[in-house]
């Protein structure tokens, strides 16, 4: 209903990509009230790190084995431009944080500046849409009704689900004595990100590998800018800023680096691909496994 009719990839970068990425958000808040300043933000900025990782490359991966398995055939015709307009978007976004952290403080008008910069890209998304014909977009008053009430109700849904899910990683890391921050960077990033992967999956197995691949790259400029930036700016306001220490700003900032690192190599594997097929999605996916096989090996 949303969003019907739109051009290829603006749609997925911004109805999809907002609506997938809200568990992003809320895991967000969550680890803050939970956990308190320093380990809940902390916490919140692995997840949205991880889940950066998990979109760029479980996901196209994940699609790239959808149409193969569907179709037998590779994922054609993708619009390499909008790939390049969105992981630069991304790129950018993840520098600003990296010498945020480098500051060694976090305040709320940080997260201003980070909520500032989405306004921007989404501006800049809308004014290249071009409205298509090529949709039935004439919905009855009770279908809208229906559907609006399904998503409050699904909202309120992925809410409880992100309230457990942070307390799954508090068990985890307890049970484990591994540090929290490091479990959401795998488990809470991963499981926030499902509803990325379906909507992608599902767009690219009816054609729209545009939408499908901007959901992406658009949710993880929404975590960026959206997930960390709009608690970052209320808890700032009521509570001050929120100080990270040495040891800490020395980690975020590699995490983030790699994160920058990782961004880079799946725009290449997609930019430079005329067409996505098996060889791309194994690239991927391995890449991921590799991320989360280093996560886990230098905690322990």
């Amino acid at each position: 209903m949303w969003g019907c009719g739109w051009s290829p990839g603006v749609r997925g970068a911004t109805i999809n990509a907002v609506a997938s990425s809200l568990p992003e958000l809320l895991t967000a808040v969550v680890f803050l009230v939970i956990l308190g300043e320093s380990e809940g933000f902390v916490s919140g900025m692995s997840t949205v790190a991880g889940s950066a990782v998990f979109n760029a490359f479980v996901i196209p991966g994940a699609m790239i084995l959808t149409v193969f398995y569907k179709n037998r055939t590779a994922l054609k015709n993708h619009d390499r431009r909008l790939v390049l307009r969105d992981c630069l978007w991304l790129l950018f976004t993840q520098a600003v944080i990296f010498f945020i952290i480098r500051s060694g403080y976090f305040s709320f008008w940080h997260g201003g500046l980070l909520m500032f910069i989405y306004a921007l890209y989404i501006l800049m998304i809308f004014k290249s849409n071009n409205e298509s014909n090529d949709e039935d977009c004439h919905f009855t008053p009770a279908t809208r009704k229906s559907l609006n009430i399904k998503f409050i109700f699904g909202l309120i849904g992925v809410g409880a689900g992100c309230f457990f899910l942070v307390e799954l990683c508090v068990k985890l890391g307890n049970e484990f004595n591994l540090g929290v921050p490091v479990i959401a960077l795998v488990i809470a990033a991963a499981a926030t990100s499902i509803p990325d992967m379906f909507l992608s999956i599902t767009d690219a197995g009816k054609g729209k590998t545009d939408d499908a691949i901007s959901n992406a790259f658009g949710s993880n400029i929404f975590d960026v800018c959206i997930a960390i930036g709009l608690p970052l700016f209320i808890y700032g306001l009521f509570k001050g800023d929120i100080y990270l220490g040495d040891a800490m700003v020395d980690s975020l900032s590699t995490i983030w680096l790699v994160l920058m690192g990782m961004t880079l190599i799946s725009l290449l594997v997609i930019y430079f691909a005329r067409s996505l097929n098996i060889l791309q999605s194994i690239i991927l996916i391995a890449c991921y496994l590799v991320f989360v096989g280093l996560v886990v090996y230098i905690d322990l």
